[in-house]
């Protein structure tokens, strides 16, 4: 079967039954031939009419998250285990988005640490010019 008739087909049983759960394949599907913009809009618009299809919540979570949207994937995730605080594949993705999120506050963290550095060394170097001097212009 060719791949655009597919698609067509797809895209006819979605408008035919907007509640039906096929919008997930049709997203799917229009990710795979690279339209990203329009499998994410038909993904967004088939959760809003099935908000308790799990699945293509997890999909759509996993497709925040390796565009690194952490926020609007832990949205996703967080909706998943709302309705099955079991699911193990949301709490997984939960617990890596957290990883993610504490290791860009660590690496911040450090570049701070660096900077309050480099700063005290240039006070000490104004206020102290002379490594040799060990009287420094604050003990006149």
């Amino acid at each position: 079967m060719n791949a655009d008739f597919f698609i067509e087909k797809l895209r006819d049983r979605v408008r035919e039954s907007p509640g039906s759960r096929l919008f997930l394949t049709l997203a799917e599907e229009l990710k795979k031939r690279g339209e990203y913009e329009e499998a994410f809009m038909v993904l967004r618009d088939g959760i809003e009419k099935n908000p308790a299809f799990l699945s293509a919540r997890l999909t759509l979570g996993r497709w925040y998250l390796k565009d690194n949207k952490l926020d609007d994937a832990r949205k996703e995730f967080s909706a998943v285990v709302e309705v099955s605080p079991g699911d193990k594949f949301a709490l997984s993705y939960l617990s890596e988005i957290e990883t993610k999120l504490s290791a860009g506050k660590s690496d911040a963290k450090l570049r701070t640490i660096d900077r309050l550095n480099q700063f005290r060394e240039a006070i000490h170097h104004r206020f102290n010019p002379n490594p040799l001097n060990n009287n420094s212009a604050g003990d006149r």
